[in-house]
């Protein structure tokens, strides 16, 4: 009987020991590998690791926008994935989610990185865009602007998103968006509230950077799987 105790015990302490869990920071490093779902994600358990499989994936390390051409496990069978299907990857520790088709102008499935983990976690992509911009003729004597005119011009455009690591729920990286995920932490949302228009570029980031410091989330970092 003190056998069977004893072994059950033993079994308890690897259990715990396998799903030992960590803080997770900005520079968590994630599992390498294809997360089919959000739930495999939350859990740090990738559905494959690149072992399984064979792929034709770009990284581009100036914007972190990976491209994938194909994804698909080296078996008999050859299956291949519907890129479409999949939630995101995995390359070096660094996780990637996957944008929507419209995101971007590729013609490959594209994916952004998570430059920033936390409870808040944060990423972004520039669009190239047509944009209507205001174009002023000077006078070189006065240096005032005598004429102006709108010249469409092609610009890049910076679309910021952030979700919440405990549901995987998305939302543009906005103060009012912020502002609603962070209503349990009242001195950061008086600061929030607080900020100047003008203001908002320089500093929203910051306060996303605070919360995710003082606002802790947990996350698996078994080294066994």
């Amino acid at each position: 009987m003190r056998l069977v105790v004893f072994i059950f015990l033993f079994s308890l302490v690897g259990l715990t020991y396998g799903q030992q869990k960590v803080v997770l920071t900005k520079n968590f490093k994630f599992k390498d590998g294809v997360y089919l779902d959000f739930d495999a994600f939350k859990i740090n358990r990738p559905s494959y690791k690149w072992d399984t499989l064979s792929m034709n994936i770009f990284i581009n390390p100036q914007t972190s926008i990976a491209q994938a051409e194909r994804i698909e496990l080296r078996d008999s069978t050859e299956k291949k994935f519907n890129l479409d299907d999949i939630w995101g990857i995995c390359i070096e520790g660094i996780p990637y989610i996957r944008l929507p088709k419209d995101a971007l102008d590729k013609s490959l499935t594209t994916f952004a990185a998570i430059k920033l983990r936390g409870k808040i976690c944060y990423f972004s992509y520039e669009k190239k865009e047509m944009k209507q911009i205001e174009m002023s003729a000077f006078n070189p004597l006065t240096g005032l602007p005598f004429r102006s005119m709108n010249v469409e011009r092609e610009v890049d455009v910076l679309y910021e998103k952030i979700f919440l690591f405990e549901t995987g729920e998305v939302k543009d990286f906005t103060v009012d968006n912020f502002k609603d995920w962070i209503l349990g932490d009242q001195r950061l949302l008086n600061t929030v509230e607080g900020l100047k228009a003008e203001e908002v570029d320089e500093k929203l980031f910051k306060c996303l950077l605070i919360y995710d410091d003082r606002n802790a989330v947990s996350i698996n970092s078994s080294k066994t799987e």
